[in-house]
């Protein structure tokens, strides 16, 4: 496929000149520019779309940054974005990026020069992260929050109903007979955490309040390494439960390790269940039961809110906050308890 630098050499020019046709400039003599455009006809070159955008300082990309791109939550939907962004003609620019860093400010500065890019999706923690959000908007860049810890109600923002997904995850466990159900929470100031620890709260409730044990509910920061510490908390004293609701998938993989580690069988010895579906939860064994978080739905969703900002449209009331419906996945890591 011929490029720039092919129709600069045919037509004996400069690639600087080549660029001057395609931009109309009116610097270059006419007998130049029907030389160039002959030979851009005879090689049948098309300038990308992204070169053009890149020639007039304009962007159709979309920003994402990343603190963990390697955890179950953001690698979903980085590839969920992907796809969207292709879907409507946008390009995904992603980039990694450390929050809790002094000179996150500089980072960011860095991103935005490399990319140029007009609008971004911004993902936990990022999506709660105020500094951040009011930087963008002295910047003028456009964001849509997803899942985030607040909404003041100035940005677009999209999720799903966490306590109502906690508590159906919750109520089967209830279903299947067991009464000795723990909570690995995810990080304490996130309201998904809030949110997904009162839905198991409330189902417990219904069955009687005596069910509700706070020594019982650990936190395991939506990280591996804290959700082992939290498991062993729950599972080495004689006093323990039969099920355990983990906030995430990834601290649902951390309770397997445990359990196997003191030689507690799932499901037949503890029954586990999680949260996100990401893809730990069915390449362990047993496969996790868990909550399945519509990365795809909430990706589209957060282009066409970014997409209709940067037509300039207003988004009506119903399309600024949306939430989305989850899927609940029934898989082989529950079981009734032995004794009930």
């Amino acid at each position: 496929m011929a490029n720039i630098f092919d129709v600069a050499k045919q037509a004996g020019v400069s690639v600087k000149t080549v660029s001057r046709v395609m931009n109309e400039a009116d610097k270059v003599r006419k007998s130049t520019r029907e030389r160039v455009e002959a030979v851009m006809a005879e090689l049948n070159y098309n300038p990308s779309h992204a070169a053009r955008e890149l020639r007039s300082a304009r962007s159709r990309s979309i920003g994402m940054l990343f603190g963990d791109p390697g955890s179950g939550f953001q690698a979903r939907f980085h590839h969920a974005a992907l796809s969207a962004c292709d879907k409507a003609g946008y390009f995904l620019a992603a980039g990694l990026f450390d929050e809790t860093s002094p000179d996150w400010e500089r980072q960011l500065t860095a991103f935005l020069a490399r990319t140029r890019v007009k609008n971004m999706i911004l993902v936990p923690p990022l999506s709660g992260a105020d500094a951040l959000h009011r930087r963008l908007e002295a910047e003028g860049i456009s964001y849509v929050l997803v899942s985030p810890s607040h909404n003041d109600g100035q940005a677009p923002s999209v999720g799903m109903d966490d306590f109502a997904a906690a508590y159906e995850v919750t109520r089967h466990l209830l279903d299947l007979g067991h009464r000795r159900i723990g909570h690995i929470s995810g990080a304490l100031d996130h309201i998904s955490s809030k949110q997904r620890q009162e839905g198991f709260v409330a189902a417990l409730r219904e069955e009687g309040s005596e069910l509700i044990r706070p020594d019982w509910v650990r936190c395991g920061m939506f990280v591996f390494a804290h959700a082992l510490k939290a498991a062993d908390d729950l599972l080495v004293p004689e006093d323990r439960p039969t099920a355990i609701f983990a906030s995430n998938d990834e601290m649902a993989a951390a309770v397997y390790f445990t359990a196997n580690r003191l030689g507690l069988r799932v499901p037949q010895d503890l029954s586990v269940v999680g949260f996100d579906d990401v893809a730990i939860a069915t390449t362990i064994w047993p496969t996790l039961t868990t909550i399945a978080q519509p990365y795809e739905a909430m990706s589209e969703a957060a282009v066409q809110q970014l997409a209709a900002l940067d037509s300039g449209a207003e988004l009506p009331e119903s399309g600024r906050v949306i939430t989305l419906d989850y899927e609940f996945k029934l898989r082989n890591s529950t079981s009734p308890p032995v004794t009930v």
